[in-house]
C-alpha cells in the first residue's frame, strides 16, 4: 500500500509530488490524460501574480503571496524560465484611479513592492500603452513562467526520487478499505493510506466517488487568448493589466518567457469544463478590450488562438480540506492558482501530510538535469554536441530551430513526451510562426519511432487523437 495517492497532475498535483519527493514518503501521481498538464495547467496567462489582488483573509491571498516569494528559488532548483518582467496597472479614469488607491494599500498591507508612476513616467517605460492612462500601479515583483515547463520539470525531479507516476488512468471508483482506499482505474488497482484530490476541473465529481453526498461546488469559465509572433518581441516588457472588476483581472496583455506577446482572457460561463473551442464573439471581445489599455497591436503577426477553462469554486476561495479522514480535496484552484501552487504544497505538507506521517527528509536528493537546447547553447558547446551526435545539427522545426535529437531526448527523458502536443510544450516545435506545418509530420514519424508503435498510433494529445489512419 503507498503512502499517498495523488489524483491530477497539474500544477497543483504536480507541485504536492514534488514535495513529497523531498520526503521518504512512497508516493503515486495519477493522471488521466495521456501527458501532465494537459488541461487548465496548459491554456493560462502564466503570471506569478504579486499577491496585492485577493481578498483579504482567503487562502488566496495567504498562498498567492507566499508562493510568488517561493518561484524564484523553485526555478532555480528546477532549471526552468523565471522572467522577472513586473506588472503595470492601468487607470483610464479617475474612478479607476481610485480603485489603484485600494490596491496600492493592500500592497502596503502585504509588503509587496510597489511604485506609482505618472501618466509621462509610465509611457517612457511602455510607449504603446493607451493614449488614456492617467496613472499606473507598477508591481515589480511580477513575473512570468510557462506552466508546463514549471510542471514537467516538478514531475521529473518527483520521478528521480521514486514517486511512480502512472498516466492515462481516468479514476472509475473509490473504495474505503482498512488502512486506506482503493483506487479503481480501466487499468490498474492501487492502494494507499491517504488520498489528495487534485483534479482540476473534475475536483467536485472526484470528490463524489469518494462521498456520494459531496456538492457540487465547481462552475465554469472559459477563456481565450492570442499568441503573436517573436519577431515583436520588445512590444512590451511588462504584464500589462486593466483595473480588475469583479469579473478578475480582466483582459490583459504579457511577454512569456520565450518571447511572445500574448493577450487574453476573456471570462465566458460555459456548462461543460471541456469545452475549449475558441469562438469570433470571444476573441473579438479579447481584441476589442485590450484597446482600454494597449495600442499598435500587430494584429497581423498573430499565429496562434486558443481557449482554456478554469474551474471556480461557489466559496470564492480555493478549497484544501480534509473531507473525511484521510482524504484530502485541494479543488477549486482558479487564479492564482499557478502563483499559489508551491504554497499549496507547502500547506499541504504541512497540515495534512506531516501530521499523519511525520516523514524525514529525504537524502541525496537527485536534481534534474536542464534539458539541452541546442541554439541557446554557445557557439564552441554547440560544435561539439553536433560533433559528438548529428542529429543535434539536423533542424526539425526551422521556426524555432529545435533539432531532432532534442526531440528525441524529450520523449527519452523521465516524465517523457508520449504526443505531438507533448514534443511541442517541452521543446516548442510547432510553436513558431507556421505553427508545425513544416515540421509536424516529422515529429509524428520521430514519436513512432522512439516510442516503437505504428505512425497510425501517433496522437495529438488525448488518446483519440491519432494523426493518421491506415489504409482499409
Amino acid at each position: 500500500m503507498k503512502d499517498i495517492l495523488i489524483i491530477g497532475a497539474g500544477i497543483v498535483g504536480s507541485s504536492i509530488a514534488y514535495a513529497c519527493s523531498k520526503k521518504n514518503l512512497d508516493v503515486v501521481l495519477l493522471e488521466k490524460n495521456i501527458e501532465a498538464m494537459d488541461e487548465v495547467s496548459s491554456a493560462n496567462s502564466g503570471i506569478v501574480h504579486a499577491g496585492y489582488d485577493p481578498e483579504e483573509g482567503t487562502l488566496k491571498a495567504k498562498l498567492n503571496l507566499r508562493g510568488s516569494r517561493l518561484y524564484p528559488n523553485l526555478c532555480r532548483e528546477l532549471k526552468v524560465g523565471y522572467l522577472n518582467c513586473g506588472a503595470f496597472i492601468v487607470a483610464t479614469s479617475d474612478e479607476e484611479a481610485e480603485i489603484l488607491e485600494t490596491l496600492r494599500l493592500k500592497a502596503v498591507q502585504r509588503d509587496i513592492p510597489y511604485e506609482v508612476l505618472t501618466k509621462e513616467e509610465a509611457l517612457q517605460q511602455e510607449p504603446n500603452l493607451t493614449d488614456q492612462v492617467i496613472s499606473v500601479l507598477s508591481f515589480p515583483s511580477t513575473a512570468v513562467v510557462t506552466p508546463w515547463e514549471v510542471g514537467h520539470a516538478m514531475i521529473e525531479t518527483a520521478i528521480l526520487n521514486q514517486v511512480e507516476f502512472i498516466t492515462d488512468s481516468e479514476v472509475l471508483e473509490v473504495l474505503k478499505i482498512e488502512g486506506g482506499f482503493r483506487i479503481i482505474t480501466a487499468t490498474n488497482r492501487l492502494e494507499a493510506k491517504m488520498i489528495i484530490n487534485a483534479s482540476g476541473l473534475c475536483g467536485d465529481k472526484v470528490a463524489r466517488l469518494n462521498r456520494v453526498d459531496y456538492p457540487k461546488v465547481l462552475s465554469y469559465r472559459r477563456g481565450e487568448y492570442d499568441v503573436f509572433d517573436r519577431s515583436f518581441q520588445g512590444f512590451i516588457d511588462h504584464v500589462i493589466y486593466p483595473v480588475p472588476t469583479a469579473l478578475g483581472k480582466g483582459v490583459l496583455a504579457l511577454v512569456t518567457v520565450e518571447g511572445n506577446i500574448m493577450i487574453g482572457p476573456n471570462s465566458e460561463v460555459i456548462d461543460t469544463p471541456y469545452d475549449t473551442q475558441t469562438t469570433a464573439e470571444g476573441l473579438a471581445s479579447v481584441s476589442q478590450r485590450i484597446n482600454k489599455t494597449m495600442k499598435n497591436l500587430p494584429v497581423g503577426a498573430i499565429i496562434r488562438q486558443f481557449a482554456g477553462v478554469r474551474p471556480v469554486p461557489i466559496t470564492k476561495d480555493f478549497i484544501i480540506e480534509e473531507d473525511t479522514p484521510d482524504w484530502i480535496n485541494v479543488i477549486g484552484i482558479e487564479s492564482p492558482g499557478l502563483a499559489s501552487a508551491p504554497a499549496i504544497a507547502e500547506m499541504v505538507m504541512n497540515d495534512f501530510i506531516q501530521p499523519k506521517f511525520q516523514a524525514n527528509e529525504r537524502v541525496d536528493y537527485n536534481y534534474r538535469s536542464a534539458p539541452i537546447k541546442i541554439m541557446e547553447s554557445d557557439p564552441k558547446t554547440r560544435a561539439a554536441l553536433i560533433k559528438e551526435n548529428p542529429k543535434y545539427g539536423k533542424m526539425v522545426c526551422l521556426c524555432e530551430q529545435v533539432s531532432e535529437q532534442e526531440i528525441v531526448d524529450c520523449i527519452h527523458r523521465p516524465d517523457g513526451a508520449r504526443s505531438v502536443k507533448g514534443v511541442k510544450k517541452r521543446v516548442r516545435p510547432g510553436s513558431g510562426r507556421c505553427q508545425g506545418g513544416f515540421c509536424e509530420p516529422e515529429i509524428v514519424k520521430i514519436l513512432a519511432r522512439e516510442l516503437k508503435i505504428d505512425l497510425s498510433e501517433v496522437v495529438y494529445d488525448t488518446i483519440n487523437s491519432t494523426m493518421l489512419k491506415r489504409k482499409g
